[in-house]
This record gives C-alpha cells, structure tokens and sequence, in this order.
C-alpha cells in the first residue's frame, strides 16, 4: 500500500473509505460499460449501511473527497493500456480504415518526437530601450492628467 494512500485512508472511517471505493466503482462502472447500472445514491447509501444524507456530507468533507480523487486516478492510470491500444488502432486505421492524422501527432508528442517549440527571432536593431524610474513617473503624471481633465 502506498505511503499516500495510508495517509488519506488515515483520515477516514471505515465506513468512509468503503463509501468512497463503492461510490468511485460507481462512477467507473457507468463510464466503462462494466457492472450493473449506475446505482443512485440512495441504493449506495443503503449498500454502505448509512443514511443518503450522511453520504451527502461525506462528500462535501474535504478529506472524503481527497480519497475519492486518488482512487479515481488510480483507475485512470489503470486504463493506460487501453489508452495506447485506442492510440494504435485509430493510427492504423481504426473502424473506418484511414489513419487518424490526429492520433500518429499524438503518438509522436507523447513519445517526444514532435516538440510544441516557438523561437522568435528578434530583429530589431539595438537593445530595446528602457525607461528611468524618473520617466515613468513623469508618463503616470501626463496620464493622470489626461485622464482627470487637466
């Protein structure tokens, strides 16, 4: 068990951590087709053994919530593989049989073969020029006096 995990579990019930588990299953399982149907959150309050309401305040401590997001990013790291494997069928062709240009430019940032890289090129002649603090000052007092009708 992780050292993370151990701390967030720490600051829960039982009673809570199960909750949580059951109430992230919940959510995976309507996302990824598996399972039954999406239960409501009475029918999870009822299979956890507490009150709907109870389930309600739970979800808005903060410490019930932190645990639902790190089981919740567990299961996306989970679904990494799949990731790829879409990645590869969409680059060879997918359902329609014509290579997703969007999924090979994927591919290559994600395997550091294309970098998002912009250089500008600055041909002014000189260094840019700055302003004294005096300056900018006298520029403030000509604004503020334009700006007050003076």
């Amino acid at each position: 068990m992780s050292k993370r995990k151990r701390q967030l579990e720490s600051a829960l019930k039982p009673q809570q951590q199960k909750a949580a588990q059951l109430y992230v299953q919940n959510e995976w399982n309507e996302l990824t087709g598996e399972g039954e149907k999406k239960l409501t959150m009475a029918e999870l309050a009822a299979e956890i053994g507490i009150a709907r309401s109870t389930l309600f305040e739970w979800k808005a401590n903060e410490d019930f919530n932190a645990y639902v997001a790190y089981l919740s990013d567990v299961q996306m790291r989970g679904m990494h593989d799949e990731f790829n494997r879409s990645v590869i069928k969409a680059m060879r062709g997918g359902n329609n049989g014509l290579g997703s240009v969007k999924a090979m430019e994927l591919f290559a940032k994600l395997h550091g073969l294309v970098k998002n890289e912009h250089v500008i090129d600055d041909r002014r002649e000189g260094k840019p020029s700055y302003k004294s603090e005096d300056d900018l000052r006298n520029d403030i007092s000509v604004l503020d006096a334009m700006i007050n009708g003076e």
